[in-house]
């Protein structure tokens, strides 16, 4: 326990005790006596009535009610902590305090602060009785109620009665003054008192007043710096280092002169304390929050556990005042990666907005979560509450659906640069990504998701249906509601989709289909540091393991040879590209086994085309794909290489696609260079090249135990009309589907 009193306390007597009594009582007495006195002086000169006086003094001077006299908890900061236990962000409501127990501070600093304001403050019973009979006095003359306060009195002002200047309010004062001494030891109305009070620029308390006016922790407060800050207490504002710093020189070694004749300073310390500069910290403004988009989320989190309150209101109090320390999930090490990656890339003036989010695989724990490098001109979180349209990269889902219906992804469709196939009753148009045409004019369905072909996945939508890539794609944690239109196998949806649920999303892909809830707090601490919520989280296998492994093994794909090889970080890895119709939004999503991650690329306040970006048309193969490699290189450089969970389709009991949808005995013939979908002739053969007859690959035959390929080993041939190499001279209809 820290050691208050003098260095030579006296030891006293059982007559001294029994004086200390007697003065006690006497004091108590007089000020009863003393304010009555007052208060049926006041009537004569201000109009009351014998009544009102004769009420007054029996409510004022009933005794208080035991316990009445507690103490609310102050008003404390909450810190918000990364993984690593590195500040992110401090949240304050309208005071910025820190708590510390008495017991943490060296001498010093409450012996200034008693030399200051209450010397005798462990030696009386809470009041003044001179100082408090003197103030009485003046008020009854028409002056303002001033000094006569000890510390005890000031915590009764602060906390119950407030600073009103009148007698009524100096006897109430006294009244809580006496209570608190009987419902609280010295030791802890010091310690409240050294917590609570203000010291001037917006801090309440020691611990916020040693950091901003000497950038230190209280523990290292000097003798010169604790007197400095004893002496603000009485005019916190008016005693301004900064602006009057000879004022608060003087007052501070009169603060020490005062520690010197109570014993509290030698002679030495004295003059060193009398001769040291102020030094003051710079003047700072607060801290600037780390990674403030995500705090936001983590704000959004907390208000709604139960943990901080029963109603969203109270937790939002709570939460700013409360004295919380919030341990969160975020990587700082991979939030550092994606600032860096992105201000590399797409850092300048007049770039567009992109959003970065990481989700750990099996666990849910959001490991970074980055919305823009400029939180004051874009504080909407684009990353977790923005809803864009995905693109393609929305085609695992569909892909997803089709193995479900026992499609084999070996199977070989046309892939022609237009098509229009029947979906949902009505005609679907479709064009592949700038009018691309895949040089064999056909392609298997794992090619056709590396390279992204809209025509082959229209084709599988169409037959799969559109409501059951909606269903895979919510199984997956992607939000319900979505419409289930022809156009959703190509990401084209109604209400768009957050970064965040598609990191989710292809977390589950890595994790071999057990779907894990995102969340940002890992355990929150009271001000005591006693743990008051931990996340236990919260996952659901929610695909077949097999069918997780055939899908990575297919986006394994879209790295090595398709459109996202510009993804490659020198490890195994898996993603998918997504580029809007017109470039409004730019995506790349991919996982290794530790980590899934979505980069966005678009302007948040609408679908603004991304063309002419450092003189390219930004696509998802592009720089969301760069700014995915840089990151991720970074974020994992000091974590081991691990294998990617991959299975050959031949582990599931699938068929080809012709098979699987025989009953529609539809295929897609060229007009020009695009596909209508109709019944097929039966007779007639068209022609390959100098009029032979053209035979081409479009379906696998079922699953082998021969190793997998990304063509089938032993196709199955049907006469189809082979796409013409000639450039249509008409554009595609307007109601087409332009995605990649």
């Amino acid at each position: 326990m820290i050691v208050i009193a003098p260095r030579r306390p006296l030891r006293l007597r059982p007559a001294q005790l029994w004086l200390r009594w007697w003065r006690r009582a006497l004091a108590t007495t007089a000020l009863a006596v003393a304010g009555v006195t007052v208060l049926l002086a006041v009537p004569f000169t201000r109009g009351l009535t014998s009544t009102v006086v004769s009420r007054t003094v029996e409510t004022l001077l009933a005794p208080l009610a035991p316990g009445t006299a507690r103490f609310e908890a102050l008003p404390t900061t909450t810190r918000v902590l990364a993984a690593d236990g590195s500040m992110l962000a401090q949240l304050n409501g309208t005071q910025r305090r820190d708590l510390i127990r008495l017991q943490q501070l060296p001498p010093q600093v409450p012996h200034a602060v008693l030399a200051a304001e209450d010397a005798h403050f462990y030696s009386h019973s809470g009041i003044d009785p001179v100082a408090v009979m003197r103030a009485l006095l003046r008020d009854a003359r028409g002056d303002h109620v001033q000094g006569g306060s000890t510390i005890t009195q000031q915590l009764a002002k602060l906390n119950y009665t407030g600073s009103q200047h009148t007698v009524l309010r100096k006897l109430r004062e006294v009244l809580y003054a006496s209570e608190l001494e009987r419902g609280h030891g010295k030791d802890e109305l010091l310690e409240r008192y050294l917590n609570q009070v203000y010291f001037g620029e917006g801090a309440y308390g020691i611990t916020a007043a040693a950091h901003t006016f000497f950038g230190v922790e209280p523990e290292q407060l000097s003798p010169a710096q604790a007197a400095t800050l004893a002496g603000k207490i009485r005019a916190p504002e008016r005693l301004d280092p900064r602006a009057d710093p000879a004022a608060v020189v003087v007052r501070r070694d009169q603060v020490l002169r005062l520690m010197r004749r109570h014993g509290w300073l030698t002679a030495q310390q004295l003059g060193q304390a009398t001769a040291a500069r102020l030094d003051l910290a710079p003047e700072q403004p607060a801290p600037p929050t780390v990674a403030p988009h995500f705090v936001e989320l983590v704000k959004r989190e907390a208000a709604g556990l139960d943990a901080l309150g029963s109603t969203p209101k109270e937790r939002s109090s709570q939460l700013n005042t409360g004295g919380y320390t919030l341990e969160t999930t975020l990587d700082r090490g991979a939030f550092d990666a994606s600032t860096e990656a992105v201000k590399a890339l797409l850092g300048g003036p007049g770039d567009p907005t992109t959003a970065v989010v990481s989700v750990q695989p099996g666990d849910g724990a959001i490991r970074d979560l980055f919305g823009g490098l400029d939180f004051r001109r874009n504080a909407f979180d684009v990353a977790s509450q923005g809803r864009r349209q995905p693109g393609s990269a929305f085609k695992p889902f569909t892909y997803l659906a089709m193995l479900r219906q026992g499609v084999d992804p070996r199977s070989v469709l046309p892939a022609p640069r237009h098509i229009a196939v029947p979906c949902k009753g009505a005609p679907y148009s479709v064009t592949n990504f700038r009018d691309e045409v895949f040089p064999a004019g056909q392609a298997s369905i794992d090619e056709a998701l590396a390279h992204s072909i809209n025509t082959v996945f229209a084709q599988i939508v169409a037959k799969v249906g559109p409501e059951n890539t909606v269903k895979a794609a919510e199984s997956l944690g992607i939000p319900h509601g979505i419409r289930p239109v022809c156009a959703v196998a190509l990401g084209g949806l109604d209400k768009g989709v957050s970064p965040l649920a598609m990191a989710a999303a292809y977390a589950t892909f890595a994790a071999k289909g057990n779907y894990a809830e995102p969340y940002s707090i890992a355990r929150i601490r009271d001000r005591d540091g006693h743990v008051i919520y931990s996340h236990e989280p919260q996952t659901q296998q929610t695909m077949d393991p097999k069918e997780a492994g055939v899908v990575t093994n297919a986006l394994t794909g879209v790295v090595d040879h398709g459109t996202g090889t510009a993804a490659a970080m020198g490890r195994p890895m898996a993603g998918k590209t997504g580029t809007t119709e017109n470039f409004g939004d730019a995506w790349f999503v991919g996982f290794v086994p530790q980590l899934a991650t979505a980069v966005w690329v678009g302007h948040p306040e609408g679908n603004v085309p991304l063309t002419g970006v450092h003189g390219i048309d930004v696509a998802g193969g592009t720089y969301p794909a760069q700014i995915f490699s840089r990151m991720m290189r970074r974020a994992m450089a000091n974590r081991p290489a691990e294998a990617l969970f991959v299975l050959s389709p031949n582990e599931l009991s699938l068929r080809p696609f012709s098979q699987v949808f025989a009953s529609s005995p539809t295929v897609s013939f060229p007009v020009g260079n695009t596909f209508s979908t109709q019944t097929p002739p039966s007779t007639s053969t068209p022609a390959g090249p100098g009029g032979a007859p053209r035979t081409t690959t479009t379906e696998a035959s079922p699953p082998s135990s021969e190793p997998p390929s990304s063509q089938p080993a032993s196709p199955t041939t049907t006469t189809t009309p082979a796409p013409s190499t000639t450039t249509p001279t008409t554009r595609p209809p307007p109601n087409t589907t332009t995605t990649r």
